[in-house]
């Protein structure tokens, strides 16, 4: 298991650094496998670290994201012919939230891209490798002039996120970061080179993406030190917990916890993105992408599963696949699953995301079993909560929304 560039910077636990700490810690319970990195639940404590997030800011080390950089003049056409909304068409300097389906219309992995220029693109998604099947889909639209370069291992990454993210991003030299509409771009120089900083983020609330060559990493870590200096605050690292309950509230949603796919595979559990509240990220009447008929299909069939959040004041937590009953006709049915849940420091509940078996969208009451016994859940749609600082043009330079 690697280290990632910002673990040791993040890292609050006395006397236990990285290889003390994956000596001691257990897979899936202490930390998850991201793309061959450590990513930790916690850096110390987790609810100090959600609390750093919705009441300052707190960073996320992003590098173990999949990268690649597709380039030339074949790409625009590539890509738009990949996702399932065209990006050729779209601002540079902007930053879109993607996806990318198999022929059968299932999800087979989403992504962020952002757009350099007509004939420069950079594709992240989470942690799958995508390179085979990418070169595979270049070669079948004879794309020539075309190139697909991995970059996962040459460039770090930071988000940082909370009321405080901009004032945060401008005390970090960053000056007009505060200006950046949600989803745009900038470079910005850094000593004798330039990192990028977006606006995005993966909590529901105000927050920055930066990103930059590797050899950079240590510069950006000093600029953090004299920003907490300056600001008076910790801007500690958040882990895999307090990002979980955020993007719960968020409305988020993630390939491999509300989808199956080829790195997480369970049969039964493939989606469509309709399925998963992304239709909006379908352009059907656009060119002819991987999977367009058959989504057509999909749309005037109808959906199987519908996507809702749940939560419950109950502290114990279902677990993933639990199912989720209805009442039908005086008997208790299996009405759905649970994708994943989290306990939500702020909201002082156990939320989560449910798969919903469409013709049970309205019943009177949902209940999950724990320790046998039936726990009732609350079913919404959309997300949990909402921000008025997200969106904010100019971003709040303190904390407001």
């Amino acid at each position: 298991m690697k280290k990632s560039v910002f673990f040791e910077f993040l890292n609050r636990r006395k006397n236990k650094g990285f290889d003390t700490f994956l000596s001691e810690a257990k897979l899936d319970e202490d930390y998850i496998d991201w793309n061959g990195y450590a990513l930790p639940y916690d850096y110390g404590n987790s609810e100090e670290e959600y609390r750093a997030i919705r009441e300052q800011c707190a960073m996320f080390d992003t590098s173990p994201m999949r990268k690649y950089r597709i380039t030339g003049d074949d790409a625009g056409y590539y890509l738009d012919r990949l996702l399932t909304r065209p990006v050729s068409d779209t601002e540079s300097s902007r930053g879109m939230y993607v996806i990318f389906c198999n022929e059968d219309g299932t999800l087979k992995d989403d992504a962020i891209i952002y757009k350099f220029s007509e004939f420069d693109y950079l594709l992240m998604s989470s942690d799958i490798d995508h390179s085979k099947y990418f070169t595979a889909l270049a070669e079948k639209l004879d794309c020539k002039r075309l190139s697909i370069r991995d970059c996962t291992t040459s460039m770090g990454g930071v988000a940082l996120q909370g009321p405080l993210s901009a004032t945060a991003a401008v005390t970090l030299g960053f000056a007009g970061s505060d200006l950046l509409a949600p989803f745009e771009f900038r470079w910005f120089p850094f000593g004798d080179d330039e990192i990028f900083v977006a606006r995005m983020g993966f909590t529901g609330d105000l927050g920055y993406e930066f990103w930059m060559k590797t050899e950079l990493c240590d510069g950006f870590m000093q600029q953090i030190v004299s920003a907490r200096e300056q600001m008076g605050i910790a801007i500690p690292g958040y882990g895999l917990s307090a990002l979980e309950a955020c993007r719960i509230e968020g409305g988020f949603v993630v390939a491999g916890w509300d989808f199956a796919t080829e790195a997480d595979p369970a049969p039964g559990f493939e989606r469509n993105p309709f399925e998963v509240g992304l239709g909006w990220a379908v352009n059907l009447d656009a060119v002819d992408f991987v999977g367009r008929d058959s989504l057509r299909q999909r749309r005037e069939d109808g959906n199987q599963y519908l996507i809702r959040r749940f939560q419950t004041a109950d502290e114990d937590i279902p677990g993933e696949g639990s199912p989720v009953f209805a009442r039908k006709d005086n008997s208790a049915v299996v009405v759905g699953s649970i994708n994943c849940a989290s306990w939500s420091w702020g909201m002082e509940k156990t939320i989560g995301n449910v798969s919903l078996l469409k013709d049970y969208a309205k019943m009177d009451e949902y209940w999950v079993l724990l320790d046998g016994r039936p726990r009732p859940i609350e079913l919404s749609r959309g997300p949990l909560i909402k921000l008025a600082r997200r969106n904010q043009v100019p971003a709040p330079l303190g904390i407001e929304g």
